[in-house]
């Protein structure tokens, strides 16, 4: 761009520059007409429908309740599509869509009652035969999703071990 102006100080024709340069004359005018050398062109687009206020304010909804974007966009009172909610989620830095992990919330306490539990049993050796163990499901299958800001911890959720299960005698 710089040798462009130049070549035009110096009296230089669009053609001459473009032929010397070996740009197109289009590219040269452009150059030329625009105020500034690094102005960028400026763009015509459809205004948002949100305002920066409102954007911070469903990016807050996500991280910090437990809403999905259908609920984020009843709660929010604007006249806004789930599509403009998801996008403005997206456009956070701090915010992706993850899955929950499954964990076992295991505290010192449960530790101690299943320890118990195991010493109470272990004394069972004929009665186990008599009980029919089945690792039916009950909840949820391990495909949780969730808006999770990167600046916080990772969510989860609690799933019986092995699957839960139910005893039958």
């Amino acid at each position: 761009m710089s040798k462009i102006l130049h070549l035009k100080l110096l009296g230089k024709t669009v053609k001459e520059i473009s032929k010397l340069l070996n740009q197109s004359k289009s590219m040269i005018y452009r150059v030329l007409t625009r105020k500034t050398p690094y102005e960028p062109k400026p763009r015509s687009a459809r205004p948002h429908a949100t305002d920066i206020r409102s954007d911070r304010r469903i990016q807050r909804m996500a991280s910090s309740q437990k809403m999905s974007v259908n609920e984020i966009t009843k709660t929010s009172r604007l006249q806004i599509s789930k599509n403009t909610v998801h996008r403005r989620i997206i456009e956070s830095v701090h915010m992706i869509h993850a899955k929950m992990a499954r964990r076992l919330p295991l505290s010192n306490l449960h530790i101690s009652k299943r320890l118990q539990w195991a010493r109470n049993h272990m004394s069972y050796s004929d009665k186990w035969m008599a009980i029919l163990f089945c690792d039916e499901k009950n909840g949820p299958d391990g495909y949780i999703k969730y808006w999770h800001d990167l600046r916080k911890e990772p969510r989860s959720f609690f799933t019986p071990q092995s699957g839960g299960g139910s005893v039958m005698v």
